[in-house]
């Protein structure tokens, strides 16, 4: 596995696969590796010829910079979970090359799909990782980007930003990868408390007892949103940052039933926030 920092060595290094027009796949980490990353990383083996990682910790994403500064680390045992799954490069960019002018401030937005979810309450949020991926877009040039659909909103609005700006590039999002008793995998999960990791448990818990009601027959949403509510907030050490039912294609709030909803929801875990979401399709079944 190839270990380069720089734009000139990765360009140099992927020269031969865009020659050949080889398949290129691409997985964007900001590191702390964990089997929701993997599994990107094995359904890129198995579509591509070339399969590259990223781990950087994007400064331009974060809206509170104690976030940024806490976000953990474990970039030698990230490499070797890497060079055990067979990644082909693994960049990790070093601050002054890829922002070589200091980070800048760009507005990138997506107006509707950016104004609600993670939009509403991490405002730039969304610009930072647009500004992020653009870069990785034109530097690595992939035929495939894998993320995970436990940022679905994030998955949407990559997916859309792409189609807009005509990058050749497939945007796949891949099922949440979740630990034995639910909770979807996340590198801040290792913030949490063993009372903290207990109580994060009813996040996942809120959205499956939701789909079990529309399945019962529920349609009044509010109702909905007022029930998964109160599961969370049955623990004191939980506090709903939002908690929507969306259009999951438009990510805009819906006030009635439709055919496909998006149940969202981030959650501070005393100060860790985790997000998580249930996609339930009424046309199934």
């Amino acid at each position: 596995m190839l270990i380069l920092n720089t734009k000139l060595q990765i360009q140099e290094a992927l020269e031969k696969s865009w020659s050949h027009k080889d398949n290129i796949g691409f997985i964007p980490t900001m590191g702390y590796l964990h089997e929701g990353h993997l599994t990107l990383v094995r359904e890129s083996k198995i579509k591509d010829e070339l399969v590259v990682v990223s781990i950087f910790v994007n400064p331009a994403q974060f809206n509170q910079n104690d976030d940024y500064t806490n976000y953990p680390k474990s970039i030698e045992k990230d490499i070797e979970m890497l060079k055990s799954e067979g990644v082909d490069i693994l960049y990790i960019p070093e601050m002054e090359d890829f922002y070589p002018n200091s980070v800048p401030n760009i507005k990138m937005q997506l107006p509707g799909m950016m104004d609600h979810l993670c939009g509403a309450t991490r405002p730039g949020h969304f610009d930072g990782v647009l500004l992020v991926l653009s870069k990785f877009f034109h530097i690595i040039k992939p035929n495939n980007c894998y993320m995970g659909l436990k940022d679905f909103q994030q998955f949407k609005i990559v997916k859309r930003f792409a189609e807009i700006l005509n990058f050749p590039i497939d945007i796949i999002g891949i099922e949440t990868v979740r630990e034995v008793d639910g909770l979807a995998m996340s590198s801040r999960n290792a913030r949490l408390s063993i009372k903290e990791r207990e109580a994060a448990n009813l996040i996942q818990r809120s959205l499956k007892l939701g789909e079990k009601l529309i399945n019962e027959g529920e349609r009044d949403l509010l109702s909905l949103k007022e029930i998964i509510s109160d599961v969370i907030k049955s623990s004191s050490l939980l506090k709903i940052d939002y908690l929507e039912i969306v259009d999951p294609d438009t990510l805009v709030p819906i006030t009635s039933m439709q055919n496909q909803i998006l149940i969202a929801t981030a959650v501070f875990v005393g100060s860790v926030r985790l997000i998580d979401n249930i996609l339930i399709d009424m046309g199934k079944g």
